[in-house]
């Protein structure tokens, strides 16, 4: 009888799993050494999420304690609804974004991080091709551009990288605002970031 390989848990995730667990709460950390039996359902959401251009939308439905909180979550309230005119849903979306996880931020706030890093494999490209890094941006994320708001998007990612190459903290401070949907205003957002709003064809 083979001895089956032991796994390695440092002592923060250790200590922060077993926290979380005594709390009665979801692990933000360590789920992978106690979630187990779920291959299926993480096959359906990467099967989704390679999907997502369709805008697929999945629901988690089982009894109490069978792991759906575990999965990819997000509570809803009267103040953050999917759909609405009172600003609620876009309150639900800054929610989401304030809490996007990582592997190196797993309690949320990876926003700025994921941006960053976008922008230095640009800025890497750039230096290895001689292209202009706004010019790569652009072009990695070209395919939004037909989407409602994708060119905005690009735009924003571009001034995130002007505020990172002259040291400008507030400009990418504003970026990652925008990103996460904290403006309250298009008119606000635009001036902070000094982005235009695109013209439309004229008609001839």
């Amino acid at each position: 009888m083979t001895t089956p390989p032991q796994t390695t848990i440092r002592p923060r995730e250790r200590d922060a799993l077993l926290q979380s667990l005594r709390s009665g709460v979801v692990p933000r950390m360590g789920q992978q050494h106690v979630q187990v039996g779920r291959v299926n359902e993480v096959k359906a959401l990467l099967c989704d999420i390679n999907r997502i251009n369709d805008a697929v939308a999945r629901q988690l439905v089982g009894d109490y304690g069978s792991g759906k909180n575990s999965s990819p979550s997000m509570r809803a309230s009267p103040d953050r609804r999917l759909h609405a005119t009172g600003g609620q849903a876009r309150s639900l979306y800054t929610e989401l974004m304030r809490n996007m996880a990582s592997r190196a931020k797993p309690d949320g706030g990876a926003m700025p991080s994921i941006v960053g890093r976008f922008v230095s494999q640009a800025l890497t490209e750039s230096r290895d091709t001689g292209a202009p890094v706004e010019s790569i941006i652009r072009r990695n994320l070209s395919e939004l551009s037909e989407l409602t708001g994708g060119y905005g998007f690009a735009e924003v990612i571009a001034k995130y990288w002007q505020g990172h190459d002259t040291d400008n903290e507030q400009l990418k401070s504003d970026a990652v605002r925008w990103l996460r949907g904290e403006f309250s205003t298009r008119t606000d957002a635009r001036s902070a970031l000094g982005v235009r709003k695109p013209s439309r064809p004229s008609i001839t």
